[in-house]
């Protein structure tokens, strides 16, 4: 039994690919919740961020990875995913061709990486996150940030509708250097019922569901 649970826990940890949807759904939680960057953040660290945005998990999915380049600029990768995939654009040369993230890269100057860390001061990053004890549903609208600031790791989320999702300042600083071509889905009201995950109704990758956010991060309990 130990094994088996070791091994489960093992396949839920982000392990760096996201292309397989199946494999994307069940380390998700993991990534989101910066466990990677937890782990390796301690004093001396490079500074590194994880903004990851769901648009509603089966409509869009959006990711950007800032990571200090040891000599006051970074590097900023952006990614992106959306929509149920296109079946008919299945071929034998990649099969996992329709759920592929759309993926652009680019390197950023000591001021401009500056402005991305007053951003996150200023949108409360440094400080536990108000939605703490908060409970999401993949169909909601919600930013969530995990990185390690100056050796001390931190999380923060947000959702909308809210004065603070409506405040931030980080994601017109990502969007600007977006070059995924994947338009950004806003946030809009879903029809009734469909705001609260629903774990037992599976709808495959897809399937509804909900995480809690706690001060420091998500926690491993959260629910699929």
């Amino acid at each position: 039994m130990a094994l088996a649970l070791g091994v489960a826990l093992g396949a839920c940890a982000y392990h760096g690919n996201f292309d397989d949807p199946i494999q994307r759904r069940f380390q998700w939680f993991s990534f989101i919740g910066g466990e990677d960057i937890q782990d390796a953040c301690h004093p001396g660290s490079v500074d590194r961020y994880r903004f990851v945005y769901n648009g509603r998990y089966s409509e869009q999915l959006r990711d950007y990875e800032l990571v200090g380049d040891g000599a006051g600029g970074a590097y900023l990768t952006s990614r992106a995913t959306g929509g149920y995939a296109n079946l008919a654009t299945v071929s034998l040369n990649d099969p996992l061709g329709p759920w592929r993230w759309q993926e652009s890269r680019t390197q950023l100057n000591s001021a401009q990486f500056k402005l991305f860390i007053q951003a996150l001061a200023a949108d409360g990053f440094l400080q536990p996150p108000k939605t703490a004890g908060r409970r999401f549903s993949s169909n909601n609208f919600y930013w969530l940030v995990s990185g390690c600031h100056d050796g001390q790791f931190h999380f923060g989320a947000w959702i909308w509708p809210s004065d603070d999702f409506a405040a931030l300042k980080f994601p017109a600083l990502l969007l600007a250097r977006d070059q995924t071509g994947m338009a950004f889905n806003q946030p809009y009201d879903a029809p009734g019922g469909e705001t609260m995950g629903q774990p037992g109704v599976s709808l495959g990758a897809n399937a509804p569901f909900n995480i809690t956010i706690h001060d420091d991060g998500l926690g491993r309990g959260s629910l699929f």
